[in-house]
């Protein structure tokens, strides 16, 4: 079997797998939406700041928001993974002739088409709320592969750790480590110039900074063409790393 092929078989199960699980589903919709309802009345005052410049906070961190959850999502792709693992159903798998490759790459896209389809409904429901999309049709297609790439590489990472400690607790350990820290150190809440100094350098080096900076543009300022390009490159770069990473990790532990 080639490797399309392989990926499209296990495609199609990883998500009708993910789409009978209704709860979770019914959650990870819900918890945005408390987000934009929630955060956008305890920080309505920020819109009076000269550097939002009379945007209303809704309008600011709608963009935050959909990269954020499209990040959390990503995060927890290894779950999935290591309850194959639990199962035997990993075992099997390797016990035929599917392309190796194909086991991670066929989870980690499932795993963002769903992502991706939240991502857009909240994007939806934001606009219901009065965030106005500035670049139209085009930005939210330019969003939709700011989004793919962040989460490409979280999703891979995630997978790559769960292959390492076999076991949900560390996951779990690990994921809540990196998760909350990283959307702290970015300006998805607050402006960068609002920032502290040295929270601002970091901000620098975390990939979803950029997703969240490019999506917001699009969004607020148009086409902010050094900011896109910037974002664009920063995580392409991430989505490789994170895919080198899961894929050395899925190669050694199945030595």
């Amino acid at each position: 079997m080639s490797l399309v092929t392989d990926v499209w078989f296990q495609l199609l199960r990883h998500l009708r797998m993910q789409l009978r699980m209704r709860m979770w589903i019914v959650v990870s919709l819900i918890q945005p939406i408390i987000w934009l309802v929630l955060f956008t009345q305890v920080f309505t005052s920020l819109s009076t700041l000269p550097d939002l410049e009379g945007v209303s906070y809704l309008q600011f961190f709608a963009p935050g928001v959909i990269v954020m959850t499209v990040m959390f999502g990503s995060a927890w792709a290894g779950m999935g993974l290591l309850h194959d693992m639990d199962m035997g159903i990993l075992d099997k798998m390797m016990a035929t002739p599917v392309t190796r490759l194909s086991i991670l790459l066929a989870r980690v896209m499932a795993s963002m088409i769903v992502l991706l389809v939240q991502a857009m409904v909240i994007l939806g429901i934001a606009v219901i709320m009065g965030v106005y999309v500035t670049t139209g049709l085009p930005g939210l297609l330019v969003m939709v592969i700011l989004v793919s790439l962040l989460g490409l590489g979280f999703a891979a990472f995630s997978s790559g750790v769960a292959m390492y400690v076999k076991r949900s607790e560390p996951l779990v350990g690990v994921v809540n480590f990196i998760a909350l820290p990283t959307v702290f150190l970015s300006s998805a809440m607050m402006p960068p110039n609002l920032l502290p100094e040295w929270l601002d350098t970091m901000r620098r080096f975390n990939p979803l900074d950029y997703a969240v900076t490019g999506v917001r543009d699009l969004v607020l300022n148009g086409w902010v063409w050094p900011d896109l390009l910037s974002s664009l490159g920063v995580l392409s770069v991430w989505a490789m790393m994170g895919t080198i990473f899961g894929m050395i990790m899925f190669r050694y532990k199945l030595q």
